[in-house]
């Protein structure tokens, strides 16, 4: 396989969501700044982000839907009825430049992941892992899905063997309804449990597809207070018990850093470098794959964190602590802690965390036992 691609654009800062909203925080265009800062990145390895086609998004929406979304993109404003119809217009799915045009930026770049990995190329486009959106509504921060795109192009290309995978703090309840009647696409999610986090109403371990899908869907809903040895129990066990029942011709990895201790819209305590090593039993299990982003809503412990990401993939030794200029560029963010009572200065410091320890609790254990059953039933 050739070397490692980087999709993005520092366009995405033209495409924020409206003020005081999660995702206003800057996060691919700050990570160019940082790796390029670091000396982490080549020009070579940069691939400039485009816009999806409307054909790409029919693949997966609703022509109804995208023109909605299309309107109030002209507009800036929500389209009649709209708000009702199709999510549009609400505090958690805002009318911005991020609705349509960076939105259909993130999901072009996954549709290039697509591309450049049948070309022989290991791509990450971290602006992807939209995988909350429905084919007919936005949900969850999420306008248009665009794991579901990049499927989608797979599946005219002719694979019938498709593993999605998600490492999200969050369930991929936009995905997971997609594809939660059909063999072709095998969806397995790790996050936090819905009996305390959004979505809620679904991920939970009873939920293994319909129909044909019948045994193709697969939710490890995870406890609070998860630690990274217990994070890396699960997952070992998890993508062995996998491995053994569907072997994928392509996967798809959404790397949500939402999961990360320092994340304020989870309840983990995982550290970047557990993060790092879930990647790494995802390769091994499963070889190269087409790699995407998702949640992550603190921009220093993203950058961090992707950068763990991009320096494996492309095969470079990361350096554990952060270089003068790369500093520079992390405390030009214009960001305020949400709990200033937790010193965060070694985010400053180092780039990559000790690895956090703590034992694996029966409850893990017990998950793991129940997952196994699911799998093999």
């Amino acid at each position: 396989m050739s070397g490692a691609r980087l999709i993005g654009s520092l366009r995405y800062r033209d495409f924020r969501y409206p003020k005081n909203h999660p995702l206003r925080v800057p996060r691919v265009s700050l990570l160019l700044e940082f790796l390029q800062a670091e000396g982490l990145i080549r020009d070579e390895e940069k691939v400039e982000s485009r816009f999806a086609t409307l054909e790409e998004l029919l693949l997966f929406h609703s022509r109804e839907y995208v023109e909605a979304l299309m309107e109030a993109d002209r507009c800036m404003c929500v389209p009649r009825g709209a708000r009702e119809r199709f999510n549009i217009g609400t505090y958690e799915n805002p009318v911005s430049p991020a609705t349509f045009r960076g939105s259909s930026l993130a999901t072009g770049s996954s549709v290039q992941a697509v591309d450049l990995f049948l070309d022989g190329y290991r791509p990450f486009n971290p602006a992807g892992g939209m995988h909350h959106a429905f084919r007919d509504r936005a949900n969850g921060f999420c306008f248009i899905n665009d794991p579901g795109v990049a499927i989608e192009v797979l599946k005219r290309r002719g694979f019938r063997r498709i593993l999605y995978v998600d490492l999200d703090a969050h369930h991929c309840d936009g995905v997971q309804e997609a594809y939660y009647d059909t063999d072709e696409v095998y969806v397995v999610s790790f996050h936090q449990s819905p009996e305390y986090a959004f979505p809620f109403r679904t991920g939970y371990l009873h939920e293994r597809g319909e129909g044909r899908g019948k045994g193709f869907n697969l939710n490890v809903p995870m406890p609070e207070g998860l630690n990274d040895n217990e994070f890396l129990y699960i997952l070992e066990r998890v993508l062995g018990y996998l491995r053994d029942v569907f072997m994928p011709e392509v996967y798809l990895l959404q790397l949500g850093t939402d999961l990360l201790k320092e994340d304020y819209l989870s309840r983990f305590e995982i550290t970047n470098r557990g993060f790092l090593e879930a990647f790494r039993l995802v390769r091994e299990a499963f070889g190269e794959g087409i790699y995407l982003g998702g949640g992550g809503y603190h921009p220093i412990a993203l950058v961090r964190a992707w950068t763990l990401i991009w320096c494996e993939m492309s095969g470079r030794r990361a350096p554990e602590r952060v270089g003068v200029a790369g500093r520079k560029v992390l405390e030009s963010v214009d960001w305020e802690e949400f709990d200033d009572e937790v010193d965060r200065s070694y985010m400053y410091e180092l780039l990559l965390d000790p690895r956090g320890g703590g034992p694996v609790r029966q409850e893990v254990k017990d998950l793991v036992l129940r997952v196994k059953t699911e799998v093999y039933s």
